[in-house]
């Protein structure tokens, strides 16, 4: 072995301290008192592999790498475990990533064509309430037909429900608690851990009459934030409170049992849902410029992508666009290990 590259190779392996660290502690959740013992290990046996048999130097180096994915592959167990996340999408991410790289950039391209079509096709309970608000017209609660109703008006409190956070008397309350993520540039991002949602019975006064909500399965959306939410070491526990006297919209089916009317979780649409108005008045209102932008930047996109994969050539001046480069483009004969 070269004297210079064994000199390199030792000062390269320094640089797996901080790979160390930053899986340890982001994964394992280690504290380091010091954290120089990491950045003097790795070279050190290489210095000791030099020694004994310089022959072994790329390998006392590069085991580091074998060993660093090791370990990012248990702590991401571990720590899907200890944040009660699914352990099953860990193992499908480990399963893509090779299939990613073999059938790269084609994966990729499927693997967004997939969440997008499952955002359309399976839309959320959210995305369906502002949806549905958006077609059905807000009905008088004097005059309430049967099935699916939209209502608006102030909410009058039954029996309070008290909330996780201070014990607040409330109608109903939604209580997250989520993981503070930072990466190395400082950036802080959040992932939930649990959800609560707690609601009990309530009323709703239009100004023409009353009527009463049943609180079971009744999902809080987008209520305001409440003062009592904290962050406490790497969790954040934030609190919505649904108040007395809110003004909200609702969407539920309208039931009549017992010649008592209530309006329940509507479930051929699946959809039973509170949002203060003046949430639902600011979405209607930035949904049209929201559609319009992602309406022209797909456009753009598929503009950019065009000329990108063609083939630009300047004859005499002049300038050619030629796309039989786009038919090549999809020719997955050329990086698939198998014959089709």
């Amino acid at each position: 072995m070269d004297t210079v590259f064994m000199v390199f190779l030792t000062i390269f392996s320094s640089a797996f301290g901080l790979f160390y660290y930053l899986v340890l502690k982001s994964l394992y959740g280690v504290k380091f008192p010091v954290i120089w013992p990491l950045f003097i290990i790795p070279p050190f046996m290489v210095v000791i592999t030099a020694i004994l048999d310089p022959g072994y130097v790329p390998f006392a180096c590069l085991v580091n790498f074998p060993m660093l994915f090791v370990l990012m592959l248990v702590g991401g167990f571990v720590k899907a475990i200890r944040d009660k996340n699914s352990v099953w999408g860990f193992l499908a991410f480990i399963v893509a990533m090779p299939l990613i790289m073999i059938t790269w950039p084609y994966g990729v391209i499927a693997i967004i064509a997939f969440v997008i079509l499952r955002e359309i096709l399976t839309p959320s309970s959210k995305h369906t309430f502002y949806e549905l608000q958006g077609v059905l017209p807000t009905s008088k609660i004097r005059s309430l037909a049967m099935g699916l109703v939209e209502i608006s008006g102030k909410t009058i409190l039954l029996e309070p429900v008290y909330s996780a956070i201070k014990k607040e008397p409330c109608i109903g309350y939604l209580y997250k608690i989520d993981a503070i993520n930072s990466d190395k540039n400082g950036k802080i991002s959040y992932s939930t851990i649990s959800k609560e949602t707690v609601c009990n019975p309530f009323q709703i006064n239009d100004g023409t009459g009353i009527i009463n909500i049943s609180g079971d399965t009744l999902e809080l959306i987008d209520l305001p934030e409440s003062k009592y939410s904290y962050s406490a070491g790497d969790r954040r526990f934030q609190l919505f409170l649904l108040e007395e006297n809110m003004k909200v919209l609702l969407i539920g089916k309208a039931t009549n049992k017992k010649q008592q009317v209530f309006i329940e979780r509507d479930t051929s649409k699946d959809v039973f849902g509170v949002a203060t108005y003046a949430h639902v008045q600011q979405w209607n209102l930035m949904r049209p410029l929201q559609q319009s932008f992602v309406k022209y930047l797909l456009i753009l996109i598929a503009c950019i992508s065009v000329i990108l994969t063609c083939e630009i050539t300047i004859q005499e001046n002049e300038l050619f666009f030629s796309f039989t480069s786009l038919s090549e483009l999809f020719n997955l004969k050329e990086i698939l290990p198998f014959n089709l």
